[in-house]
């Protein structure tokens, strides 16, 4: 009798036991799946007027001179270019990829070909482009009766990433103009001249707002490679910090025209025969 009544109550245990266990997978099994992000392809010029992901999913052209190939209006949008290639109508014209007044955009990973401007950020916070490579037809320019085609331009944007991009056979590496321009990051970046190079890195106000330029941006760890010269800070532009660069000069390594801005640990070459 006592055999069989601790038999029982060993029965009686283990029950409990194995019904939470099952209770417990019944659980797991029955919680929903994440739902996978809606990623909007891009096939051609396209404006980016909402939120959301998108993917240039094929290369395209733009043959218009004036055009663009894709402009983003919306804030919170993260762009992969693909891996592909985005191609300008050539003859210093149009733009490739433009942010206009956003905020929290990224763009990233393709190749941006033959446009007046290969990537510009104009009135854009917060925002990054990174791994993406423009290139250029090296065409002559002589400002400003003949504009320069330029690798990345910044116009009044504040507090943006500029990282790891590779910048060739431009007139203008990255240009940072105007007065609400502040605290931008630009690092990593490799900027390579043709036989038509003029400015490596350049700093300067905006057209027609007057006597002030970019703030306490940091300028660092970027490669500037055969431009007669390599970084340029205007008189108005003021408290940015140019460090740890590497800049290969036919003419001059860089010039501060204010002052204020502070030049660390920069490694630099002359070129000239």
């Amino acid at each position: 009798m006592l055999r069989s009544h601790a038999v029982t109550a060993r029965s009686s245990i283990a029950a409990p036991a194995s019904l939470f266990a099952g209770l417990v997978l019944t659980l797991f099994a029955a919680a929903p799946a994440e739902p996978a992000a809606t990623v909007t392809p891009i096939t051609g010029p396209t404006v980016i007027s909402e939120p959301g992901d998108y993917e240039v999913t094929s290369d395209f052209t733009v043959t218009d001179p004036a055009g663009d190939a894709i402009v983003i209006r919306a804030s919170n949008v993260r762009l992969s270019l693909g891996g592909r290639t985005i191609t300008g109508p050539g003859n210093k014209q149009g733009r490739g990829i433009v942010l206009e007044g956003a905020t929290n955009v990224s763009v990233e990973g393709g190749y941006v070909r033959t446009f007046g401007i290969g990537i510009a950020l104009i009135g854009t916070r917060r925002s990054s482009v990174s791994n993406v490579a423009v290139e250029g037809a090296d065409e002559f320019a002589d400002p400003p009766a003949i504009a320069p085609q330029i690798g990345v331009l910044l116009v009044n944007s504040a507090m943006n990433t500029i990282r790891g991009n590779r910048l060739e056979r431009v007139n203008l590496g990255i240009f940072v103009r105007g007065a609400q321009s502040y605290e931008n990051r630009i690092q990593q970046n490799a900027a390579t001249a043709g036989f038509n190079g003029l400015l490596g890195i350049c700093y300067n106000p905006a057209a027609g707002e007057g006597a002030v330029g970019p703030q306490r941006d940091q300028v660092q760890q970027n490669t500037i490679d055969g431009f007669p010269k390599g970084i340029q800070a205007s008189d108005e532009s003021t408290n940015n910090r140019f460090v740890a660069n590497v800049i290969r000069f036919t003419d001059v390594a860089y010039e501060d025209r204010n002052g204020s801005n502070q030049f660390v640990g920069n490694r630099s070459t002359d070129l000239t025969p």
